[in-house]
């Protein structure tokens, strides 16, 4: 019998428009494709401009989800088609089951990316994410130096920890990214942090957005640049990461409160078992311990879906809120009130709108 051998070439398509692509999907189905679970608030530094350093403390370590919910969880979501999640803190590795959890989720299927501070990191570490790597492994570099770097984290020794960190991943050929975030601590610096970073053969990656504790407390946005120096940096540098920000000015203002895709395809679950739509959404939430993960998006979802502004905040009519880094649930600590602009973010939007518009009428007359 003759056999017709039929060859056929499988179109390459780049992982961003892939994962648009799967993201429009999930928006069709209903259903969230990605997630962020915080595996515990522990961690070995203090950052000063970190969010979730507030719940760091045995009162709140103490509530955090155990081994045994932890995989009940990981069940219920594989139940649901997710086909991402992202295990953070705090620092992932505090956590003595980190391994028994990580080497589940991964035998389940998911594309794993871990948050970590990567001062933790050790030789048998390194080896044995090596032996089964993750899609994804992050960091965040300070500071270029031990000075600035150990001043952000408040613990002494932690630069020096960070870079052999980095080191022993870069070695074994670990995906690895690493962020910087542009703040008055590293002001003027950020030069050292870039060439730290590209010696590692890694790429120089930027973004300025701090928001308030997740306690509320606003000692965090102290350390924000100004809107001028955000803008000019945006514009100016090459390798700011624009992951999580849309550059083109919109002329359709939206009714949602929620502009940024919250309730759609993504999920994040605290420590302590809380599922919301995003960590910058505190309320509403429902708790895994007494909830399904699919009774607890049926809970959570539909109502920041239809969140829609009930005042004449000035928020309601913009164009350029696709450039805003406000949020809601974090604005309602800078000022009372989750429907009205937060300076810092309402100046830095219209001032980069402003300046993009320029380039593309400069552009045009080139």
């Amino acid at each position: 019998m003759r056999v017709l051998k039929i060859e056929t070439k499988i179109p390459e398509i780049e992982y961003r428009d892939f994962s648009s692509f799967l993201d429009g999907k999930g928006h069709e189905v209903g259903r969230p494709i990605r997630g962020q679970i915080e595996l515990t608030y522990k961690c070995n530094i203090h950052c000063l401009h970190c969010y979730t350093d507030c719940h760091n403390n045995p009162e709140d370590i103490q509530k955090e989800l155990d081994h045994q919910e932890v995989i009940r969880i990981l069940n219920e979501i594989y139940e649901t088609g997710c086909l991402w999640l992202c295990f953070t803190g705090g620092e992932i590795f505090m956590r003595k089951d980190f391994f028994e959890i990580y080497d589940y989720a991964k035998k389940k299927g998911f594309l794993i990316t871990l948050f970590t501070n990567a001062t933790m990191i050790t030789p048998e570490i390194a080896d044995r994410l090596a032996e089964d790597p993750p899609f994804s492994i992050e960091t965040s570099c300070h500071g270029g130096t031990e000075e600035v770097f150990d001043t952000v984290t408040q613990v002494a020794g932690s630069f020096r920890r960070f870079v052999e960190g980095v080191r022993l991943l870069v070695e074994r050929k670990l995906p690895v990214k690493v962020k910087t975030k542009a703040m008055t601590l590293n002001r003027g610096r950020l030069h050292e942090i870039k060439e730290l970073v590209e010696s590692f053969g890694l790429e120089f990656r930027l973004s300025t957005t701090i928001y308030p504790d997740l306690n509320g407390s606003l000692k965090p946005c102290s350390y924000r640049l100004t809107p001028e120096e955000i803008v000019a940096l945006e514009i100016d540098e090459k390798d700011l990461d624009r992951e999580d920000r849309c550059v083109e000015v919109s002329d359709e203002p939206t009714e949602r409160l929620y502009r940024c895709g919250c309730g759609t395809t993504t999920f994040h679950v605290s420590a302590w078992g809380d599922l919301g739509t995003c960590t910058f959404v505190g309320e509403p939430r429902a708790s895994l311990k007494e909830y399904s993960f699919k009774e607890a998006l049926q809970e959570v979802f539909p109502i920041i879906l239809s969140l829609t502004y009930q005042t004449n905040s000035p928020c309601r009519q913009c164009t350029v809120y696709s450039m805003c880094g406000k949020m809601p649930f974090p604005a309602s600590f800078e000022n009372g009130n989750m429907e009205m602009p937060v300076d810092h973010f309402c100046q830095t939007a219209h001032l980069l709108a402003e300046r993009i518009k320029g380039g593309k009428n400069d552009e045009k007359n080139l």
